[in-house]
């Protein structure tokens, strides 16, 4: 027997309760200690007594409960605090304390049948975190329900005993004992507030949902309340907004879209699942309390500053508290969801162009640094726990409900929300359920969209490798062949679904989706018209790894493209022009012959597009930086000179161009001052490996020129001196059109009889093999 199978044996032992209470390592991820030994039903938790100087509390807790085994010790979580005494079934038993564990003594054995009470009196200062656990802030106190260190992450065993795991609901009750100008405040329904004798009063809560523990609340202070309704699909559903005293005036203008808010959740995700919505000021926060979220006082300012924060812990009411993560390894479906929707809520509410400019600043932070932030590329159902409450797990997990939505399409993607938010509320959930449910809901099948974006790490990556048109009758025929790579981890996707954009000549565009499995794919579309070019999404419904701009040039001037480290100087532009400029996260294509001393970048590269006039004249300038997330891994010490290599498209070799460098060798600019589209990279010579004379030999390639441009029947190239060689022009898509040979001449004239209207690469090889340089030319009407 192998020592798993010796594991999972000991787990079975019934009556032995030390070994089960070890059994808490789903997958080998930390839960609950007493989670499998016993499952709450109910708390009735009442805070007698706080002493805000001494920062202590005095409670008791009442816990409904049943064992999943037979057992004579029923253990209980507990941080910090002291118990007093305890009852078991109205009876004085004895208690054994163990670190956080206390462990409730019975005569008689209890049997998964049985149902009994426990009832503990304990007090203390309460434990907390730099954020997590119970709080004292002068006169207030509250508590968060997460640690962000601690490890587990439940923290309702800060302020009563309790089975602290994401898995384990039970419903509430929570009394809090305070002097009489003071307000307690809690999850669920007000019950009532008894005055008594002493000056003090009793505000007691109840919540008839089940909750995880960390989900459970209270908080306690010189409150004010601002109260309101909100009429939801299922009823009038109360407001509450407890403030200090001096902010209320503040409250309408911070929570001024509430309501509409509040519908159009319920519109895309059904029925808001609780009976009160509320938001409670604390000193620090922000935290989805069920009913009773934990609000910085800070967002409370009287303005929409903080709104998308309000949006996001609104959202928990349904991802995370309606339906909450298997475990910690999967935050992503609490927190990721909850990031999209602080997205999306400006979608409906302040329309699609102000959705699609917060994702896409988030897409850039995930591209560009989550990996940096969060320290390595993690798969998004597999963060470790250090990582919990990450960047991956809220901004990439953002970006990739986005492209879910898009995957899908919106309208089988909110009906399979809503579907799977019922089907699984006040219960728990893992991403294979998610995946399964949604495809089984939706009929799509959703496994290598899961594979590829939620179960790896890194981020998958789109382009196209060539673009071939012809004409059929009045129609024209396109052919597409797109690439996969994958940022951050080597994988190769399956049922990919990207969408292209067909440019027109009025520069508008027909969009379509394409679907290929595997590193490379084609596909074949129809159009009425010849596209002037073709794009990949353009709409930004893909967070995959790229960063892309487009839009028209109508004047000379410096356009800055810093989300992409690029800069566009139009020295001279005849009439307007169309650009579509990209930012591909990942690795170029390697040279096709390598050569000793040069590395290219194994990071990133660009394709800089467009429909440019004859006798536009551009420069170009890249920034380079040996930071871990640009070209640290390309620029390695001041012994490697970074170089611009450039391709005019995927068909042809990377050469290296002339280019004027400024900076330092570790941080600067390279500009090439005959900008021209196609794909720019970075390498580096080794200067230990090549010499001072190969380097300047390398940047000495021609500049050649051609005239006219647009040409019509005749086509001039020329460049600065005498030299043999070979000119090769071929079309963008790697097809020869015409080769001619060159004895000591310095200008050649083609003649372009038949030559179809396009975009042109014209290339002169020297007779030893040397690659001299290059220009790009346009044949018009």
């Amino acid at each position: 027997m192998n020592l798993i199978a010796f594991f999972l044996l000991i787990c079975m032992l019934p009556l032995s309760l030390a070994a089960h209470e070890h059994c808490n390592h789903r997958h080998g991820f930390s839960r609950s200690p007493v989670a499998d030994s016993i499952d709450a039903i109910h708390y009735k938790i009442h805070i007698s007594q706080i002493n805000f100087t001494a920062r202590t509390i005095r409670a008791s807790a009442e816990i409904l409960l049943r064992p999943h085994l037979s057992l004579d010790r029923i253990p209980l979580e507990l941080k910090n605090l002291t118990v007093d005494s305890v009852h078991l079934n109205n009876s004085s038993v004895a208690f054994q304390r163990q670190g956080e564990i206390v462990r409730v003594m019975s005569t008689d054995i209890i049997h998964p049948i049985d149902t009994v009470r426990v009832k503990i009196f304990y007090g203390g200062a309460p434990f907390h975190e730099q954020w997590g656990g119970f709080h004292f802030s002068g006169n207030y106190a509250f508590n968060l329900g997460v640690g962000f260190v601690s490890d587990p992450h439940n923290l309702g065993k800060a302020w009563f005993p309790c089975v602290d795991d994401f898995q384990d609901r039970a419903t509430y009750e929570v009394l809090v004992t305070l002097p009489e100008h003071m307000t307690g405040i809690a999850g669920g329904l007000l019950t009532n507030v008894t005055a008594h004798d002493n000056g003090t009063k009793t505000w007691h809560w109840t919540l008839n949902q089940p909750i995880p523990t960390y989900l459970a609340s209270v908080a306690a202070g010189e409150y004010a309340l601002t109260g309101s309704s909100f009429q939801g699909q299922e009823g009038n559903i109360p407001i509450t907004i407890y403030t200090r005293p001096a902010d209320t005036l503040k409250v309408g203008g911070s929570f001024l879209n509430l309501q509409q808010i509040l519908q159009q959740f319920e519109a895309r995700f059904g029925p808001y699942p609780f009976g009160r919505v509320g938001y409670t000021g604390t000193a620090i926060g922000a935290m989805e309390h069920v009913t009773n979220i934990a609000y910085p006082h800070s967002a409370i300012n009287g303005n929409l500053s903080s709104e998308y924060l309000l949006a996001h812990e609104l959202s928990h009411m349904w991802f995370g508290n309606l339906v909450t993560c298997a475990d910690a390894r999967d935050m992503w479906l609490n927190e990721g969801w909850a990031t999209f929707c602080h997205h999306f809520f400006r979608n409906d509410l302040y329309g699609a162009d102000a959705y699609r400019s917060a994702m896409r600043q988030t897409h850039y932070d995930v591209v560009k640094n989550v990996h940096i932030t969060d320290g390595a590329y993690f798969a998004l159902n597999d963060v470790p726990g250090s990582h919990t409450y990450g960047k991956t797990v809220y901004d990439k997990g953002a970006t990739v409900v986005h492209t879910l939505m898009n995957y899908m399409g919106e309208t089988a993607f909110f009906d399979a929300v809503k579907a799977y938010l019922q089907e699984f509320a006040f219960n728990h959930a893992s991403s294979y359920d998610m995946r399964d449910f949604f495809s089984s809901h939706s009929g799509i099948n959703l496994n290598g969209f899961f594979d590829s974006w939620v179960f790896t790490p890194g981020t998958p990556h789109y382009s196209i490798d060539s673009v071939k048109v012809n004409p059929i009758g009045n129609q024209f025929k396109t052919d597409v062949f797109l690439r996969y790579k994958h940022k951050g981890f080597q994988h190769t996707g399956q049922d990919n679904i990207v969408e292209l954009a067909f440019l027109k000549p009025d520069w508008q565009w027909q969009t379509d989706t394409v679907h290929f499995s595997g590193a490379a794919g084609k596909s074949s579309k129809t159009t009425g018209f010849e596209p002037l070019m073709v794009m990949l999404d353009i709409n930004d419904k893909t967070a995959d790894a790229s960063t892309s701009f487009n839009g028209v040039i109508r004047a000379a001037g410096q356009s800055n493209f810093s989300q992409i480290n690029f800069t566009l100087f139009v020295d001279a532009i005849p009439d307007s022009a169309f650009y579509r400029f990209t930012h591909h996260w990942v690795a170029p294509d390697t040279l096709k012959t390598s050569i000793a001393g040069l590395r290219t970048s194994p990071y990133r590269y660009w394709e800089l597009n467009g429909i440019f006039p004859a006798g536009t004249q551009m420069r170009g300038r890249f920034f380079y930086s040996n930071t871990n997330n640009l070209d640290g891994s390309l620029i390695r010490s001041s012994k490697d000179s970074v170089v611009l290599m450039y391709r005019p498209s995927a068909a042809f070799d990377w050469v290296e161009i002339p280019s004027i460098r400024t900076g330092l060798w570790s941080v600067g600019y390279l500009l090439t001052e005959n900008f021209q589209p196609g794909q720019y990279t970075f390498a580096a010579w080794d200067t230990q490996i090549t010499s001072n004379t190969e380097l300047n030999a390398s940047a000495s390639l021609l500049r050649m020129r051609a005239e006219p441009n647009p040409s019509g029947q005749k086509l001039k190239l020329s460049w600065d001196k005498p030299l043999n060689g070979t000119i090769t022009i071929t079309d963008t898509g790697g097809k020869q059109i015409s080769q001619r040979k060159i004895h000591l001449a310095d200008s050649v004239s083609f003649e372009q009889h038949g030559w179809p209207p396009g975009v042109y690469i014209a290339d002169f090889m020297s007779n030893d093999g040397e690659y001299q340089g290059f220009v790009k030319f346009i044949v018009g009407q």
